[in-house]
Formats: C-alpha cells, structure tokens, sequence
C-alpha cells in the first residue's frame, strides 16, 4: 500500500505548480454543493492512530486514498474527542499530527478515483491564531491544474462551526483527480491541521474498485517517470 500512495503522489514533490485550468472558489459547503462525500468516521473511532496510505470510499462507494505524504502516521478525531477547536461539536476529523506529539505530519494527500468537478472541506491548525493553507490540484496524470492560498484563524468560537471552509471547482469538466493539503502559520508551525469530511461534487456518481484504483495509478506513476526523465 505504501508503494501505491507513492506512485499516486510523485508529483506533489515538485514544488509551487502554476495554474493549468480555470477555478472557482466557493466560500461555504452550500454555494458548492457536494454530492457525496468521504466520512472519516469509517477508518475507525475516534483518537485512534492510522498508518499512511488508508483506502477510503465515498458514500457513493467511490474510492479513493489518503493519507500524510510523507508516510507518517495520521488521527482520527473528533470535535470534542481529541481536538478542541472550531469544528462542530462532534464532527468526524483527520489530523495530520505532529512529530512533536501523537501522529505525523503532512501535507495530507487525496487522490481520487474518479476525478470530480468540485472539493470542500472545512480546515483548521493545531496551534491558536491566524493560518495559511495551501491547496493544490491535480489531474488523475499528475498534471497541475491549479492552487490558492487561503487565510483562516483557529481558536476562540470552540464547537460552533466556525473553522475555515475552501471550496474549490475546475470550470473546465470534471478533471480533478488529486489533492493536497498544506498549512503555515506565523509562529512557524507547519502542517499541524484537520480536515472534516470532505465534499466531492462528481458528474456522475459511479461505484468504484480496488482493482481500477491500482490500475490508474499504476499507469499514472508510468507517465510521471517518462516526464519527469525527460
């Protein structure tokens, strides 16, 4: 499993990616209206320790993987049970961790199966006060479609649903087929965050399979070789 996320991520190693399609950004989960979703609650309860890659599915039965690209160990939590900050009460999280303390460290990766038009999620760091999150997106070939930056501040409204949401969508189709996940912050932490479930907005819904999931790795990690030895 850990050669899998591997191939599915070489590209993220190559740094700050321009814009390839055009996007929008949507600033609530109501304005981009996902159709399905992923529920960390199915990796397992709450404070429990994950190893990376873990195979995921979509309420839809959509595959995907996830995980910290660097291989470290990530944690299921939730509002109130192993994370304290602005997040529902009881809302299902994964947290990157720190190497400090229980867990590992992002960036935390999503590749999907079947590319979507649009992704959302709510996101908030570990440490108190203002934050930086990075999101970048890539095609199921490993092909930069875009990236932004966003401004968010952790702490104070505990339990209310207040954290930062990022939506965004690619106006071209539906061609998104990773993600990755990065903050910053002005005391010098990095990639010490959690995400809720994440909303994928999908053409069409369509089950997916542990077999074609391997598949359209395997042959993304063949097209990412040939470019990045060329």
């Amino acid at each position: 499993m850990k050669k899998t996320l591997l191939i599915a991520i070489v590209f993220f190693s190559v740094g700050t990616l321009a814009n390839a399609d055009t996007f929008t950004v949507y600033a609530t989960s109501a304005a981009q209206n996902a159709n399905d979703f992923i529920q960390w609650s199915q990796l397992g309860p709450a404070v429990s320790q994950f190893g990376t890659p873990q195979f995921v599915f979509t309420g839809d039965g959509n595959l995907a993987v996830v995980g910290n690209i660097d291989f470290s160990p990530f944690v299921r939590v939730d509002q109130g049970n192993g994370w304290n900050g602005n997040f529902a009460n009881g809302e299902n999280l994964v947290w990157t961790g720190n190497a400090n303390g229980l867990g590992g460290e992002g960036p935390f990766a999503l590749v999907l199966q079947t590319p979507v038009l649009s992704f959302g999620f709510g996101i908030e760091t570990a440490q108190t006060g203002p934050f930086m999150a990075t999101v970048q997106a890539y095609d199921r070939n490993g092909d930069p479609l875009f990236n932004d930056t966003f401004n968010g501040l952790s702490g104070g409204a505990i339990g209310t649903g207040s954290e930062l949401f990022i939506g965004m969508g690619d106006t071209t189709g539906a061609n998104i087929g990773s993600i990755l996940i990065s903050t910053s912050s002005p005391n010098g932490a990095v990639n010490n965050f959690a995400i809720n479930d994440p909303g994928f907005t999908y053409a069409t819904p369509e089950p997916g399979s542990m077999a074609l999931l391997g598949s359209a790795l395997l042959g993304a990690v063949g097209m990412l070789r040939r470019k990045l030895l060329n």
